[in-house]
């Protein structure tokens, strides 16, 4: 039997939190929209967007000096 090939921190974590970031996008997104808080919604998932990058690159980086 093959042994599966271990998915990277580097991979899942960042998914993780982009399907986060997806649900509450979905979930509080049209709300704060319609409350008129439009920048508010963008400036949190650029700030989101900009963390999750930060994290794969980091874990990255992480990844390649432990090995």
């Amino acid at each position: 039997m093959e042994k599966r090939k271990k998915i990277k921190k580097s991979v899942w974590l960042p998914a993780i939190l982009a399907l986060y970031f997806i649900c509450m996008a979905i979930f509080f997104g049209p709300e704060l929209i319609r409350n008129g808080e439009t920048t508010r919604f963008i400036t949190v998932s650029v700030i989101e967007v900009v963390i999750i990058i930060a994290c794969h690159f980091f874990y990255k980086h992480r990844e390649r000096n432990n090995f």
